[in-house]
């Protein structure tokens, strides 16, 4: 019996290895997938156009309840499911409007603006409250505010007493009283960074609540999603779950939306068309899509360059499309009519 050299048998071990890590695929940049190849259903909300709201660039969508609440400009609209107009929230905004967060239960809209001062308005329009966010997170600026499993929640930024900056992230109650805090620190990806974008955004995965912050770059999105799945990011117990006033367990920010089944990142800018992405990686079938957009193949709207979370949980998407592009699915609507808004529901 002839013996096999050790080098054949080496190379075939690595050919092996070699076949098992080609699972995992990115499309080329200048590739572009379609919608329904991660969206089972995609429904369009043409949104009422009238004299008392007129909508440009959609900022923060929020559905809550049997309502759709959108900031454009500096004002926040209620819409119904159907896109009828209900009234205008906000009302008198001298300030720049940053973040807003529903409460569905007490049916109110909570309103973070740029001098650090919380609004509370009722969906009906009315002013409640006013709140100094100094006086209830001292020494802190907050950058995000969401509402999550019947808390409000807050991330923020504070020059610490070492003369550097912390981003923290705090559990509040309803009436924007600190219960819970613990400091953010960026996960780890296997390697040494320091780049993210400006964002900062309240998410949940397994329960877990962390913090979004997408990179400015997208060269290594593929590599650093295969790092944490094989590393079980998303099945680990966190301390970032139970946060602990003053814990010295950080909670995390990673730079994509966790997902059942897809992680997803974007990143844009008005600055530079070539820094901007939309990433996609499908868990279930271990494939990655790194591109410039999806083509939106149920309405023929034209490439969608951004998904937006609807909801903490990173499910349920929504992008907007206006004038030409929706011509095609909506021919008789007029070109300066209120955007188009697509709520896209990812595969399972």
């Amino acid at each position: 019996m002839k013996k096999i050299p050790l080098l054949l048998v080496f190379l075939a071990i690595i050919s092996c290895v070699h076949r098992e890590k080609a699972v995992y695929s990115t499309g080329e940049s200048d590739v572009t997938d379609s919608l329904s190849e991660i969206s089972q259903m995609i429904t369009a909300i043409p949104l009422e156009t009238n004299l008392h709201c007129r909508l440009s660039d959609l900022k923060q969508v929020i559905q809550a309840s049997s309502y759709i609440f959108i900031r454009s400009g500096n004002d926040i609209y209620r819409f119904n499911r159907s896109g009828a107009f209900i009234n205008r929230v906000t009302r008198d905004n001298y300030n720049m409007i940053r973040r807003f967060a529903v409460d569905p239960d007490r049916q109110q809209v909570v309103v973070l603006d740029s001098l650090n001062l919380v609004h509370y308005y009722s969906f009906d329009g009315n002013m409640l409250l006013t709140e100094d966010a100094e006086l209830c997170l001292p020494g802190q600026i907050i950058f995000d505010i969401a509402y999550h499993d019947n808390f409000l929640w807050a991330v923020t930024e504070n020059i610490s007493v070492a003369n550097y900056i912390e981003k923290w992230l705090y559990k509040l109650d309803l009436s924007f009283r600190p219960l819970e805090g613990t400091r953010l620190a960026t996960v780890d990806l296997g390697r040494f960074y320091l780049d993210a974008g400006f964002t900062s955004e309240l998410s949940v995965a397994e329960r877990m609540v962390y913090v979004y912050s997408p990179f400015s770059f997208k060269e290594t999105l593929l590599r650093d999603t295969l790092y944490l799945i094989s590393n079980g990011w998303h099945n680990q117990e966190k301390p970032s779950s139970q946060p602990t006033t003053g814990s010295a367990l950080p909670a995390y920010t990673i730079p994509f939306r966790w997902g059942k089944r897809y992680i997803l990142a974007s990143y844009r800018t008005h600055e530079s068309e070539n820094a901007n992405y939309l990433y996609c990686f499908d868990r279930k079938t271990n494939k990655g899509y790194n591109l410039y957009g999806f083509k939106d193949d149920f309405f023929h709207t034209g490439i969608v360059k951004d998904l937006q979370p609807l909801d903490p949980y990173n499910q349920e998407y929504y992008f907007y499309k206006s004038g030409k592009d929706v011509s095609a699915s909506f021919p008789d609507r007029e070109e300066n009519a209120n955007p188009v808004l697509f709520f896209v529901k990812l595969n399972v």
